[in-house]
């Protein structure tokens, strides 16, 4: 995938998705077009956790997005202080998001062709629609239990 068009691409569901998440609070960084990067803050209302996600769009939209989790405070990337608890995997414990929408995922789901991603996300095949599915996660006691792991005092 041409790098011209994955930009092309992200900068249209970078504009949907902020200006949907305006009034949610979603703290969007600008999109850095040389590493083809850019991060999401969200916070739950829960407990007023701030939660990070990288998302590396190089190859986008043929293949998903690479989601990293991370933590600024300590520097951490992809360990359970990055991650929200739940009652399933979906935010899982060995350190990614395990749905199709996440690059990473497909390397623990031999089963899933990454080709195929958009089909296999379903409703989550855009930015906004991803985003908006762990705002929900984290703001919705069923499915939100805190962190993964406790952070040191800030």
């Amino acid at each position: 995938m041409s790098a011209l068009v994955s930009q092309a691409t992200v900068e249209l569901e970078y504009q949907e998705a902020s200006e949907y998440g305006a009034s949610y609070g979603w703290e969007f960084s600008p999109l850095d077009a040389e590493k083809q990067l850019f991060t999401v803050q969200l916070v739950s209302s829960v407990d007023q956790e701030r939660y990070w996600f990288e998302f590396r769009y190089d190859d986008y939209p043929e293949k998903p997005y690479l989601i990293e989790p991370f933590y600024p405070p300590t520097g951490e990337r992809g360990t359970l202080v990055c991650f929200p608890k739940g009652p399933d995997t979906f935010f899982h414990p060995s350190g990614f998001i395990c749905h199709p929408c996440s690059r990473r995922a497909y390397a623990n789901h031999g089963e899933w062709a990454m080709s195929n991603w958009r089909l296999l996300a379903g409703g989550m095949n855009k930015l906004r629609y991803i985003l908006d599915t762990f705002y929900h996660r984290i703001n919705n006691q069923p499915y939100y239990h805190g962190r993964m792991a406790k952070h040191a005092a800030r």
